[in-house]
């Protein structure tokens, strides 16, 4: 039996559903990502947990997620597939590491032209 997303072999008890059809874990996990990083519920839930726990925003972060953040903090700004080029990152994880930086306030998406790239926060 295949995955109906990315046609990868699934054990006999596959146990993930995407609507109907039936997926791999890994396909399951990404389906429940967050796809737009500029949510403002979200970054008020986020921005209120930090204030009331005093908790430092680099603190938060993972070790991809330190070095996507002190890239784009050398470059002053980059576009998302020349950080993943640079650090052996797919779009999706990229893309939900991003996320992170995003809410915690430390990086922001801005549109230079016709492209989008990521900058810090200011």
């Amino acid at each position: 039996m295949k995955c109906n997303n990315c046609g990868a072999e699934l054990d006999s008890e596959y146990k993930y559903k995407i609507r109907w059809e039936k997926v791999c874990e890994d396909c399951y996990i990404n389906s429940t990502l967050p796809k737009n990083p500029c949510d403002p519920i979200a970054q008020m839930v986020t921005e209120n947990f930090m204030e009331t726990f005093k908790r430092s925003p680099m603190e938060e972060l993972s070790e991809t997620q330190k070095k996507i953040y002190e890239f784009i903090k050398e470059k002053g700004k980059a576009l998302p597939e020349e950080i993943a080029g640079e650090l052996g990152l797919g779009e999706l994880d990229l893309r939900k590491n991003f996320i992170v930086l995003r809410r915690l306030g430390l990086a922001k998406g801005t549109k230079i032209g016709n492209k989008v790239y990521y900058v810090m926060w200011e």
